[in-house]
């Protein structure tokens, strides 16, 4: 794998055997594993995703994966050389379109996993990770953890390295066999509840992490030093045309893919049996933070060492997902302006409500089959009582995260009338912890709708009674599809408008349709 560095001045030279690109006077061998890394805007060389340059530049650039990066994110040719970006950023070239189908990049590669003796149930699971943090066994029970502070180090080169292998594990959600435990999972129209699986999956999450550390100063009779938390749901897809059935058992199986100082991240599958066979229906990508033992500051994990090419293919795949979200953070519409064609849809979308011949801009009656999108709100008021608390007397991240996908579904049936499936969850976003006894508030709205999909934002707040104020807790995005193509919804003031165009930028990820927010984009929705 070569990444190239390609400025404004660099100029193309072939040869009968190999084409090569000149970088500052240095040739640098093209193959189709090269990635080139764009850190100029070159506008003159993209139009909406649209290879405009020379017919020799295009024929080379087929050749390679393309990643634009902002030039104020690097300060440098040493800072652009250490990102380290590879092949697996997912961005292919197709005659002269680029089209991006994964906003997160991931790798189709696996580690080898290993066949278990005996499988544990998630039920073992939770109980294992009960034993390993020391949990208190009633919410009334207080165990003091400042004594295992002593047991953090101070920096990661004080801790072992560890294999991929060392965290992978699996475990059963016994449907088939657990008649009890399939009542929790069943829907009323006789599917699986994926908000019971989004708990499960933070859960298991989680529990990767702890078989990845290994702490040198931990000894077996005390418990793990280590608070570890959700900090992002980077990404979960649903497998096109996947069904979950809930007389049948599900497996969820996984490692940790990636890590830093103090964060992980993890990879896990779920799948389930269909005519003896295990089928993957979804997968998901966890990053998770390490804390100490009260939960104040962070706590180094130990380094991953890829044995393999199928590991380092993944931990790139980490190294670029990582990079991806500096990226998009970089180009929120919290911190700069909508791009020049996001401007003109919020003009086109202003012009649908005014009577632009009278000179008025008086509201006019709004498009047919169109919904305001102020009038597309589901809200929810939930106590949180002792019962749906973490290890750590914290509120569940994976209650918070079931009661806000149950939200998001009930909101897209009641805007289409029809019952939606779940395609993509992503950049699920975990602010602060939530206190037993918070009173969580959940707003949920559509956001965005084109032909048969609709993007759902839930956000949960805590809500202060006594002052009536309210702090943002967790962020949420999900992506729901239905038979039937789905009313517009019509942001009618700047606000609505800027909720709409990041609505727009999630779908658009997800469905494949945009690559950096930056690179342009492709109108139509492709299916993937």
């Amino acid at each position: 794998m070569v990444s190239i560095i390609l400025d404004s001045n660099s100029t193309i030279a072939s040869s009968c055997c190999q084409t090569y690109l000149t970088v500052n006077v240095l040739h640098w061998p093209l193959t189709s594993k090269s990635c080139v890394v764009f850190y100029e805007p070159l506008t003159h060389w993209y139009y909406q995703g649209v290879c405009v340059v020379h017919e020799m530049m295009s024929s080379v650039l087929q050749l390679v994966n393309i990643l634009y990066i902002p030039k104020r994110m690097f300060g440098s040719w040493r800072q652009m050389k250490r990102v380290g970006v590879c092949q697996s950023t997912g961005i292919q070239m197709a005659g002269s379109h680029i089209r991006h189908f994964h906003s997160t990049p991931h790798t189709s590669a696996e580690i080898t996993a290993p066949q278990p003796s005996t499988t544990k149930t998630i039920k073992q699971v939770i109980e294992d990770l009960t034993r390993k943090v020391g949990a208190a066994k009633s919410f009334t029970h207080v165990i003091d953890r400042s004594s295992l502070l002593k047991l953090i180090p101070q920096s990661p080169d004080e801790l072992p390295p560890r294999r991929m292998m060392d965290s992978w594990d699996s475990a059963i959600i016994p449907l088939g066999s657990e008649e009890r435990l399939r009542e929790k999972y069943v829907t009323f129209m006789g599917g699986v509840r994926v908000g019971r699986l989004l708990e499960d999956l933070d859960v298991f999450a989680v529990w990767l992490c702890y078989k990845h550390i290994s702490n040198p100063r931990q000894t077996a009779d005390l418990p793990s030093p280590y608070s570890i938390v959700t900090a992002l749901v980077d990404r979960i897809d649903f497998d096109q045309g996947a069904t979950l059935r809930p007389d049948q058992d599900i497996r969820m199986s996984g490692h940790v893919s990636w890590t830093g100082k103090t964060s992980l991240e993890t990879i896990i599958k779920i799948e389930q049996l269909a005519d003896g066979v295990w089928k993957q229906v979804t997968r998901a990508v966890f990053v998770m933070v390490a804390r100490d033992p009260l939960n104040q500051g962070s706590a180094p994990v130990n380094p991953l060492v890829c044995e393999t090419s199928k590991e380092k293919e993944i931990f790139h795949a980490g190294e670029v997902n990582k990079l991806q979200r500096k990226l998009i953070d970089a180009e929120s519409l919290f911190k700069i302006p909508p791009n020049e064609s996001e401007k003109t849809l919020v003009h086109q979308l202003f012009m649908g409500l005014t009577n632009p011949k009278e000179r008025s801009f008086a509201f006019k009656s709004r498009p047919d089959n169109s919904v305001c999108m102020k009038d597309t709100k589901l809200k929810n008021l939930i106590i949180c009582h002792p019962e749906d608390r973490n290890r750590f007397k914290k509120v569940f991240g994976g209650f918070i995260m079931r009661q806000a996908y149950e939200l998001g579904w009930a909101c897209a049936y009641t805007y289409s009338k029809q019952r939606p499936r779940v395609l993509h969850i992503d950049d699920i976003l975990f602010r602060s912890p939530v206190e037993i006894g918070s009173l969580l508030y959940l707003n949920s709205q559509v956001v965005y709708t084109e032909g048969q999909h609709m993007q759902i934002s839930t956000k949960a707040s805590v809500v202060d009674v006594v002052t009536g104020s309210t702090n943002l807790t967790n962020i949420f995005h999900f992506t729901y599809e239905v038979d039937q193509p789905v009313p517009t919804t019509i942001p009618e003031t700047y606000h609505e408008a800027m909720m709409y165009l990041d609505g727009r930028r999630h779908y658009q990820l997800v469905r494949g349709m945009r690559k950096f927010y930056g690179q342009g984009e492709n109108p139509a929705d492709t299916p993937i």
